[in-house]
């Protein structure tokens, strides 16, 4: 059991240190998540995503990338400036449109494709009356049924086109002001109070999604944990209530709201202990990396993570890539990219979505 495989992991610079292979060799890796730090051009994202997809060996990692649309976009030009999803929504609710959401996920699936991504961080899914704050315009809508609508049509032309969506961030951020890139945000809320937050995550999870990111939030009603860390939300209403077959993917341990209280190896015991399949790092060395899982072999040894949990999460990871068709991508050329995203549909469905039709 490559234990590794539990993580999804970034970095620094514009391709994997060599520090990391001879650990991703012997645990194994679930994932890379990249950020602009790490994304120059196309020729330097496809070769940094081939050397990614072919560093564990004959295991095809999840090579993923937050490209929301709006203020949250990794990819830049040549890539396409994609519209923030209060802009969606507005379009949505002016045309009635929900084909055309369908479409829009569908060509940023090829975009990602094309550079060798298999995995989008979205859609979010949480609701926000305000267009500023920490969720504001990226959240599709205040009203669950507008989001529930958008995502999942969204979800699908993702998944239908070999892309991993990511529902994100369960069970779902209020308006609250407290950033959890700094802060722990803290809730008073009961379970039957959630479920109009909840909603939209529940019909993602009834219609397939293949992955949902856990919020940090502390909902003190439920539990005296952040919600990355809630056995009771993640395993009990997540995967039992709501019946999530997919992978559950913790936010950023490196974040603020668990940083500040908990060190990188305790924050990944304490998520997979509370039954999250997978736990982001959004950034971390390789040093730091070999002492995280120093202390997962430790744990399970000594019985603080059982095996057969850890076993059905690695299931879980690889039932969700078979469903959607991931395998190792055939990489293609720098011109096969640019030929891609000079797109006259694309370009047609975004000025549109942006409010210019």
């Amino acid at each position: 059991m490559k234990i590794g495989r539990l993580l999804m992991i970034g970095f620094n610079g514009t391709e994997l240190p060599a520090g990391f292979e001879p650990l991703i060799k012997k645990y194994g890796i679930g994932g890379f998540v990249l950020f602009e730090r790490n994304l120059k051009d196309p020729g330097q994202i496809l070769a940094l995503n081939k050397q990614l997809h072919k560093v564990d060996d004959d295991f095809v990692p999840l090579v993923a990338v937050d490209q929301e649309g709006g203020r949250v976009q990794r990819l830049k030009h040549p890539f396409s400036h994609l519209p923030s999803a209060r802009k969606v929504e507005e379009y949505y609710q002016k045309h009635n449109a929900i084909d055309i959401i369908y479409e829009y996920g569908s060509f940023i699936a090829e975009e990602l494709s094309i550079a060798g991504f298999n995995m989008n961080l979205a859609p979010v899914l949480d609701l926000s009356e305000r267009t500023d704050g920490v969720i504001g315009d990226r959240a599709f809508s205040h009203a669950p049924l507008v989001v529930e609508e958008i995502g999942v049509s969204m979800i699908a032309g993702m998944q239908d086109h070999g892309i991993i969506a990511c529902a994100k961030h369960f069970p779902g951020n209020t308006d609250t002001k407290i950033d959890p890139h700094s802060e722990l945000p803290s809730v008073h809320i009961k379970q039957d109070e959630m479920m109009h937050t909840m909603s939209p995550f529940i019909h993602a999870v009834n219609n397939d999604v293949g992955s949902v990111m856990i919020s940090h939030t502390m909902f003190k009603g439920i539990d005296d944990v952040p919600a990355s860390m809630s056995e009771k939300i993640i395993n009990g209403i997540l995967k039992m209530e709501a019946g999530f077959k997919g992978i559950v993917l913790t936010d950023d341990v490196k974040m603020g709201a668990i940083s500040k209280t908990y060190s990188t190896a305790e924050a990944v015991i304490n998520s997979l202990a509370a039954s999250a399949d997978m736990v982001m790092i959004s950034n971390i060395e390789p040093d730091e990396l070999e002492s995280v899982l120093d202390t997962m072999e430790s744990s399970i040894a000594e019985g603080i993570i059982s095996k057969s949990p850890i076993e059905a999460s690695l299931m879980r990871t690889d039932l969700i890539k078979n469903t959607i068709g991931i395998k190792r991508q055939l990489i293609q050329t720098e011109s096969d990219v640019l030929a891609l995203l000079d797109n006259k549909t694309h370009r047609a469905i975004i000025k549109k979505l942006s409010g210019g039709n």
